[in-house]
Formats: C-alpha cells, sequence, structure tokens
C-alpha cells in the first residue's frame, strides 16, 4: 500500500486501531456470555445433582423403613412389571439402584424372603416365564424361549429348568399338551 503523506498515514493507523479496538470489545463480549454461559449451566447442573441425590435419599429412607416381606412382594413387582429377567445381564447391583435400595439390602431381602441367592432368584423367575411361554406358545423353539427369558444360553436355560421345575422343558411341553387334551 503506497502512503503519500505522514498524515495520511497516521489516519490509516488510527483507523486499523480503531478497527482491532471494536472487535477486541467484541471478542470480550463474547467471551463473557460464553462464561456467564458456563456458569448459569454449572448452577443448574449442582441443583439437579442435588435435586436428584434428595429424591434418591428420600427413596432409600422409605425403604428401609418397609419390612423385608413387603420389600419382597416389592421387588417381585418390579422384575414382574418390567420383565427385568429378561435381560442375561442383570445384576444385584443394578437391580438395587432401580429400587433405591443397598444391593446388601436386596440380596438380604431375597435370602430371607426365598431362601435363595439373587442369581437363584432370578432364574426362577426365568423359568416361570418360559413356563408360561411353554404354555401359551407351544410352537415357539427352545432356543428362543431361552433366549426371550434372559437365559445366556440354552445349555443355561436346560440346566436351570431340571433344577427348578426336575424335568427338561420338552419334557414340560408334552406334559402341557398331554394335559390340553
Amino acid at each position: 500500500m503506497y502512503v503519500s503523506s505522514p498524515r495520511t498515514y497516521a489516519a490509516i493507523l488510527n483507523a486499523n486501531y480503531n478497527y482491532i479496538k471494536m472487535i477486541y470489545v467484541i471478542l470480550s463480549f463474547i467471551a463473557l456470555l460464553l462464561a456467564i454461559a458456563f456458569c448459569v449451566s454449572f448452577i443448574m447442573y449442582i441443583q439437579d445433582r442435588r435435586r436428584q441425590r434428595s429424591v434418591q435419599d428420600t427413596a432409600r429412607r422409605h425403604t428401609l423403613e418397609i419390612p423385608s416381606y413387603e420389600l419382597s412382594s416389592w421387588i417381585d413387582d418390579k422384575v414382574a412389571k418390567d420383565k427385568l429377567y429378561r435381560k442375561p445381564d442383570m445384576s444385584a447391583s443394578e437391580l438395587a439402584e432401580e429400587l433405591g435400595i443397598s444391593e446388601r439390602r436386596l440380596r438380604h431381602t431375597i435370602y430371607t424372603a426365598y431362601n435363595k441367592t439373587f442369581s437363584d432368584y432370578l432364574d426362577d423367575r426365568r423359568i416361570q416365564a418360559a413356563c408360561r411361554l411353554l404354555r401359551e406358545q407351544p410352537d415357539m423353539t427352545l432356543e428362543a424361549i431361552s433366549i426371550e427369558t434372559g437365559f445366556t444360553s440354552q445349555n443355561a436355560f436346560h440346566t436351570a429348568f431340571i433344577n427348578t421345575m426336575g424335568q427338561t422343558p420338552g419334557q414340560y411341553r408334552i406334559m402341557i399338551t398331554q394335559q390340553k387334551k
């Protein structure tokens, strides 16, 4: 750029300086807005966490007041209603979290009410569902039933069925078919 006189040069520098100053002010304002947005978001996050903890603490306090026999029916209702037995990887800690109780309390309640471990309790619920499917859908394959009821393999389904019902799923299906006739 050709500058004809020092005065023109000074005017150009002054214009550039004002332009840079204006950009600096705009960028500072944007940074301030971003900082405010971040602070508001952080405060809302903290409040939401406190609210969640409050709800969980209230639920835990209420479950501590519930006797074990009522808690066991509550567990049964939750497992049946939400069909939680269908999840092959369902764990005691996951169910306890959904119920808002400690895993220890869940395991203790199941053992006290049913004299079973958590996995045995879950297998029983799965076998009950399998028996219902064998009655209601006689054309469904045993493999499909084992998957539908949450067993990780057909072998695990077969073993659990024999342990619970005293017969194989195939024998149970034949017995049900004969009873219908």
